[in-house]
């Protein structure tokens, strides 16, 4: 009858360990990728529902509206501000391209689900929607 060498037994566990090390060192790289994944997804998440509350926030809307016009760049302009229960709609005229162009900054600037604008030469037609 043979007999096992131990020194084969010996270099099998040795064997056994390096791979067990060697995949195990793998699986943390895995973990760590899969948990920055999870942290991204996690913020995009709460900027998703942040910004889903404030698009839905119908006084969030109107303050920052009024806010916009209530500057005294617009002081002069002719503006009309009509709501409904789900859109406001905004049109400002004016002659000067520039204050035209400041307002569709300021209104672009600003988080509101803007669900149409009409952009002409002497004119900004905007609706924003509230729900």
């Amino acid at each position: 009858m043979k007999r096992l060498n131990p020194l084969y037994i010996i270099s099998l566990f040795i064997t056994i360990l390096v791979i067990s090390i060697f995949l195990l060192n793998e699986e943390k790289t895995i973990l760590k990728e899969k948990t920055e994944e999870l942290n991204a997804i996690q913020l995009k998440a709460k900027e998703y529902k942040n910004l889903k509350n404030s698009w839905n926030n119908e006084k969030y809307v109107n303050d920052t509206l009024d806010l916009i016009l209530k500057n005294k760049i617009f002081s002069n302009q002719k503006i009309l501000k009509a709501s409904t229960n789900e859109l406001i709609k905004l049109k400002i005229e004016s002659d000067d391209p520039k204050i035209l162009d400041n307002f569709l900054n300021k209104i672009l600037n600003k988080e509101l689900a803007i669900k149409k604008l009409e952009i002409e030469k002497r004119y900004i037609n905007l609706e924003i929607g509230i729900k």
